[in-house]
């Protein structure tokens, strides 16, 4: 049986896997119809919520099979590809569930979910445009290699097999970065990130069996592999501009500032948006067609970017870039060894967080600053001023914050969970306090907009299922209830069963998001990455860590529930 660690890393892969081929279907599709990307969302959203006790159940991977099975018939039939071919692929997918041992079968399902390339492959242009045959060989042999070291049984120590087909997941998911950039920016060439693609291709399965230092070995596979992602989205950013309102914001807002204003009076969205020749029905909207106008992010949004613009800086999605980039570099230096290739496979293979963090520019320093307070969660001082930080930058911190400090008080007592409330409080007061004494009222009305005002209805969540689907679009009052009543829900369940769901505080405040009148697709986008930086038992020096458990040890199938020494490591565009 697999252990639950690895049901759990694999859960999450699953789902980043499902998510990412909804979303590449939906920009091919364009059709301006959310309902099946709506779906895709709800399946991801679930198998990571599956995913989240300390012991998932033992159904949760035929059911993932079964999303992801469902997530690309659905992908490849509305696309007018070849769903006799994607049934063939599907029905080898479940051969392949059968011959690998059954310790790593949830790992089969996730690396069939993650090979996004199928979409193109059943697609109804397989080699459509200026893609490269040596990309789409790369793609194939990719996924050859990975079955490979699936059924591989020659390494009998669970580290080495781990590791093994984590790399076999590390290729795959970064050749499908690669062939996903090539459905946004195509290049009449070979580009760098396509010989690279090759590179990670045919290096990968030498370093896998090579006699070298794992950490070694790991650090060369995962260096190439961020490299190939680094290549795509510097592609991906010098190959199109800005194209999302949200992206505009803080870069006027800096220019503002820099000039002597006040961002929170003076800054006009569609002024904006015309100032980088953007198409001006991008501009979010209220629900009687009014534009909206007013700075709405809280003021650590447009501080971060400020000295950069101040330097010259003329597209801030590269500091985004960066921030990323060290995010999985000091989350990689956090997780044990013969994890990494496989967390590192989470990162790369996540389309949402290419198109929306990078490409699209939607800020994604509140999720980093959330994944930091969580990777070193037993600092007393850096976690909880991480948290303040990501409060002071964006509004989903704030559903965050609250399950965050309900989990200090269950795992470390009220004292310091009041002590860390205070930190938090303070952290996020400090950026915001010049603009809250300037002009109150401007900076109250702007920062509630988006929760109080009557802002049109949109995202990829439950109002989805009204606005494209077959329910009634209910009051917005209603919508909000349903968010409310999620989130106190879910913080007694946390609060009652914190030791069961390790992950929960993690996961958990994002369900209120889900189910909330406006749902964008940026606000979820991080979910497999807090959830395996939460992962007490993934990170090194976390409280679970004191026992120096090794892979060996957390292959060990269990069928009861352990008490944990931690407790739960728990956890658009326009706002």
């Amino acid at each position: 049986m697999p252990s639950s660690t690895l049901l759990r890393a694999a859960l999450a892969i699953t789902a980043t896997g499902i998510v990412s081929a909804a979303s590449i279907r939906h920009a091919q599709e364009g059709s301006g119809t959310d309902l099946a990307f709506a779906i895709g969302y709800a399946f991801y959203l679930a198998l990571i919520l599956i995913a989240t006790p300390r012991h998932p159940p033992r159904w949760a991977i035929p059911v993932g099979f079964l999303l992801a099975a469902v997530t690309y018939l659905v992908a490849i039939a509305t696309l007018g590809g070849n769903v006799l071919a994607t049934c063939l692929y599907l029905a080898a997918a479940f051969l392949g569930y059968l011959a690998t041992p059954p310790t790593f079968r949830p790992l089969t399902v996730a690396a069939f979910a993650l090979w996004t390339p199928a979409i193109r492959f059943f697609g109804p242009e397989p080699l459509a445009g200026a893609f490269p045959p040596l990309l789409a060989f790369a793609s194939v042999v990719s996924l050859i290699n990975l079955v490979a070291s699936l059924l591989d049984r020659s390494a009998t120590d669970p580290d080495e097999r781990l590791r093994r087909i984590g790399l076999g997941l590390l290729s795959v998911a970064t050749v499908a970065a690669v062939v996903e950039r090539h459905l946004v920016v195509e290049s009449f060439v070979i580009a760098p990130d396509d010989v690279m693609a090759l590179v990670v291709v045919g290096v990968l399965p030498i370093l896998s069996v090579a006699r070298l230092r794992p950490s070694s070995r790991d650090a060369l596979a995962t260096g190439l592999a961020l490299a190939t992602f680094v290549l795509a989205a510097m592609a991906l950013l010098l190959g199109k501009g800005y194209h999302a309102d949200a992206v505009t914001v803080p870069h006027v807002a800096a220019q503002e500032l820099l000039a002597g204003q006040d961002p929170y009076t003076t800054f006009d969205l569609p002024a904006a948006l015309a100032q980088f020749g953007m198409d001006p029905e991008l501009v979010t909207h209220y629900e009687d067609g009014s534009v909206v106008r007013s700075l709405n992010y809280p003021a650590l949004n447009f501080l971060l970017v400020t000295p950069f613009i101040a330097l010259g800086a003329t597209d801030v999605r590269w500091i985004y870039l960066v921030e990323i980039l060290a995010l999985i570099l000091i989350l990689l230096r956090k997780v044990h060894i013969p994890w990494r290739p496989l967390v590192s496979a989470g990162i790369v293979g996540n389309t949402v967080t290419m198109r929306q963090s990078i490409l699209a520019g939607i800020d994604p320093t509140w999720w980093v600053l959330l994944t930091v307070a969580w990777i070193f969660v037993e600092s007393r001082w850096l976690s909880p001023i991480a948290v303040g930080l990501a409060v002071a930058s964006r509004r989903p911190a704030w559903f965050a914050a609250p399950f965050y400090l309900l989990a200090m008080w269950k795992r470390n007592g009220r004292a310091e969970a009041l002590r860390r409330l205070a930190i938090i409080a303070v952290v996020a007061l400090v950026p915001n306090l010049p603009f809250i004494i300037d002009n109150p009222v401007a900076f109250f009305d702007g920062v509630s907009a988006p929760m109080l005002g009557a802002y049109a209805p949109s995202g990829v969540g439950f109002v989805r299922l009204s606005l494209d689907g077959p329910l009634p679009l209910l009051p917005r009052a209603v919508y909000g209830l349903l968010a409310a009543v999620s989130f106190v829900g879910l913080a007694a369940v946390l609060w009652r069963f914190w030791r069961r769901v390790p992950i929960g505080a993690l996961i958990f405040p994002f369900v209120p998001l889900y189910l909330a009148w406006r749902s964008l697709q940026n606000y979820f986008g991080s979910i497999p990455l807090l959830a395996m930086a939460g992962d007490d038992e993934l990170i090194v020096g976390t409280a679970a860590d004191r026992r120096e458990p090794s892979a060996a040890s957390a292959f060990a199938a269990s069928t009861m529930p352990k008490p944990a020494t931690s407790g739960p490591s728990p956890r658009s565009t326009a706002p």
